[in-house]
């Protein structure tokens, strides 16, 4: 066992202390890795970032960063460009084609999808024209009667540069050239090609830029540098060129891993320190050069400075999830199979992976928290990472083949952890998956005991992908090739001698698929089986196949706090309700989920959000579905007075008791409103100040009364404010 301790910041901890943000029901909130930046912009007071998960602007006056994603109305998180107008508004191309313009002053996003589909490289503002660098050419977009005015067809455009009245296009098969002035840019004729025969260094030109009467362009291999009528030796002939600025008197020139700064003809020097590989530049108002970077956020450096300032954006480690758990503080836990773990505590996320030396590995599949609190991360290749956290400071302990878990065949140091799963006792199940001992399932207690199964026990494969109990304890295990097996111990895990292995399903059992991706009990003893050919359940000895789910496909199922089913799938996600007959759909197309391809859940049942993970991102969804309270003696309404302005004023009254109707009257005690207790799910209802007839309610002051079944009753005062 290998431990690494990490201390928690302060700023971490002051902020888990401070109250979760109250949302409306069914109210959408995406989370996204947005380190990866493809284009920066600097313009006036902010800088702005296109990236893989939204765009990002950064005041340099505050420090902070604000994001903008999906739902703050982007129309796509996966953002190739972004450019300002002049009327200070910004415009942000989507790599779907869809483009969005946003204006800080109002708030205000409107949408442009003249061009859906398509793939867009970059925009350039010139008045009120925007040239938009497509697949297909350049389309000229009129700003000004919001229309697609013209579209100049030649080939793929990588970045369109505008100098004088001659635009520029870096192309795969090298520069064209032509004059905004000419009756017919449509007409390919009106274009020249220059290419590597004229004296480029490289046919794939990928950036551009003006400087002191010449354009120089940068390619895969090199810059090259035209003088208004040949072009001059390439330099820098080893270097993919990505981006070029003109920062002060000279070119400042992205070449891999390092900015330089072109000094004369074939001469430069370093700009700062090394970077990681830099996409984009740009120069602010106050002369500071600003650096995009691939995967590690934004850097810049003053006129005179010496070293690059590093700005990370606060986030999750990427955008493939894997595996979610909440802790028992109310911290989520995320596992990527290629970021490693993150931890977000409703404020700041932290993460831990290779890169930061906090883990071994990046690849983690599985994740599940004991009656400890300690957090359990299964990966793939490098065992298990165990997470305690204590005070300020959290210890990771490293559980891998010196510990009892096994390795491939092929590799004895290759352990691969398919499953975690505490069951009711207390207990860690571990699926070993292909241990080259055979130990595919192991178990271990609180205090540190194991035991061990394998497919000589009755287990029907190596290949073990899921792992959950049933209401009797019984311990069902998916695997990839061979169905499911059942495991009923009798309650004497570490005591075999009474263990029986011979349950299970298959396909002649009626398994849709041996392939077993999810499995899931819910509170009524059904055990819900997720495979790539769909969705199906057994219950006292009979399997079935469930249908209406949204896709087929299923990646994983869970269920919440009031019993609902949460399927994800690789076309979306549906819930179906605890009612038995109730569906809901969720898709990009019909929601704002993130992703499509949902892998992973996580549902807080304090609050009623449910986290999902998808490929694309991490989205929340506010439910309204909560663990109730014991009784009514905590009864409470907020916000308090409750001012009845705007469609979203709504009264919250939580710690509601299980079956609870709730009531709200005048002083002089007349009923105006009754929510029943079958529309109440869990703790909390709202109100939205008006009364049985839909009509909004006076200003005054006014009782809301709850009752439960068994008598019980709570009451609260709130004053109304009507403007």
């Amino acid at each position: 066992m290998r431990r690494v301790v990490g201390p928690i910041p302060v700023l971490i901890l002051l902020l888990c202390t401070l109250a979760p943000l109250r949302a409306a029901e069914w109210e959408w909130r995406t989370f996204t890795n947005a380190s990866d930046v493809r284009q920066v912009l600097a313009a006036d007071t902010l800088v702005w970032a296109a990236t893989n998960g939204g765009v990002l602007s950064y005041s340099p006056v505050t420090g902070r960063f604000t994001p903008f994603v999906n739902t703050d109305g982007l129309a796509g998180n996966e953002v190739a460009a972004v450019e300002r107008d002049r009327h200070g508004r910004i415009w942000m191309a989507a790599s779907g084609g869809l483009i969005n313009v946003y204006t800080p002053s109002s708030g205000r996003w409107q949408t442009i999808s003249d061009y859906d589909g398509q793939s867009i490289k970059d925009l350039t503002v010139l008045g009120d024209s925007l040239f938009v660098s497509l697949d297909i050419g350049i389309s000229l977009f009129d700003a000004g009667r919001w229309e697609v005015k013209e579209t100049y067809k030649i080939g793929r455009v990588n970045r369109t540069l505008i100098d004088g009245r001659q635009i520029w296009a870096a192309c795969p098969d090298g520069v064209r050239a032509s004059n905004l002035d000419l009756p017919n840019l449509m007409a390919p004729a009106a274009w020249t090609l220059y290419t590597i025969a004229d004296g480029l260094p490289h046919s794939e030109a990928l950036s551009l830029a003006a400087h002191e009467g010449r354009i120089y362009t940068g390619t895969l291999k090199g810059l090259g540098i035209f003088d208004g009528t040949s072009w001059l030796p390439g330099e820098l002939l080893d270097n993919t060129i990505a981006d070029l600025a003109v920062w002060g008197e000279q070119l400042a020139v992205s070449a891999g891993y390092a900015v330089l700064r072109r000094n004369g003809a074939n001469s430069y020097s370093q700009i700062g320190n090394g970077l990681a590989q830099v996409t984009s530049l740009s120069v602010d108002g106050s002369g500071r050069l600003w650096a995009g970077i691939s995967q590690n956020g934004l850097a810049w450096i003053g006129p005179e400075g010496a070293a690059w300032n590093r700005l990370l954006p606060d986030g999750p480690a990427d955008n493939k999830y894997t595996a979610l758990t909440f802790d028992r503080n109310g911290v989520l836990w995320t596992a990527s199979s290629s970021g490693g773990i993150s931890r977000y505590d409703g404020s700041s996320w932290r993460v831990f992976n290779r890169k930061n030396g906090l883990l071994p590995g990046n690849d983690y599949r599985t994740l599940a928290v004991d009656n400890r609190n300690r957090v359990w991360a299964g990966s793939w290749g490098t065992g298990i990472a165990l997470f305690t956290t204590s005070g300020d400071s959290i210890a990771i302990d490293i559980l891998d083949a010196q510990d009892g878990l096994a390795g491939i065949s092929v590799n004895p140091n290759y352990v691969v952890i398919t499953g975690l799963h505490a069951d009711k006792n207390g207990n860690m199940w571990i699926l070993n998956y292909q241990a080259d001992n055979l130990q595919i399932l192991a178990v271990v207690d609180s205090l540190g005991n194991w035991q061990y199964f394998t497919t000589r026990d009755g287990i029907k494969s190596k290949l073990t992908t899921a792992i959950a109990s049933d209401q009797n304890n019984r311990v069902w295990i998916g695997t990839q090739d061979r169905g499911i097996s059942v495991l009923d111990h009798n309650d004497t895990p570490f005591n075999k001698s009474d263990d029986d292995l011979s349950q299970g399903l298959s396909t002649e059992d009626g398994l849709n698929s041996l392939a077993i991706r999810t499995l899931a009990c819910d509170a009524d003893g059904v055990m819900w089986i997720g495979t790539p050919e769909g969705l199906e359940y057994w219950y006292e000895g009979a399997l079935n196949p469930r249908y209406q789910v949204i896709n087929d496909d299923i990646n994983v199922v869970s269920v919440d706090v009031r019993n609902n089913k949460w399927i994800g799938t690789s076309g979306g996600m549906s819930m179906f309700e605890a009612d038995g007959y109730t569906w809901r759909h969720f898709s990009t197309s019909t929601s704002a989920l993130v992703g499509d391809n949902v892998t992973s859940f996580a549902f807080n049942e304090h609050t009623g959000q449910l986290y999902i993970g998808t490929t694309n991102g991490l989205s929340r969804l506010q439910t309204p579905f909560t663990r109730p309270a014991a009784n009514l003696s905590r009864l409470a309404g907020y916000p308090n007075p409750f001012t009845l302005e705007g469609p979203g004023a709504l009264f919250y009254i939580e710690n509601l008791a299980d079956k609870a109707t709730v009531r709200i009257y005048t002083p002089e005690g007349r009923l105006i409103r009754h929510i029943p207790a079958v529309q109440i799910h869990g703790s909390r209802t709202i109100w939205d100040g008006r009364n049985d007839r839909g009509e909004l309610v006076a200003s005054g002051i006014y009782l809301f009364l709850a009752t439960t079944e068994s008598g019980e009753a709570g009451s609260g005062k709130v004053a109304v404010i009507r403007p």
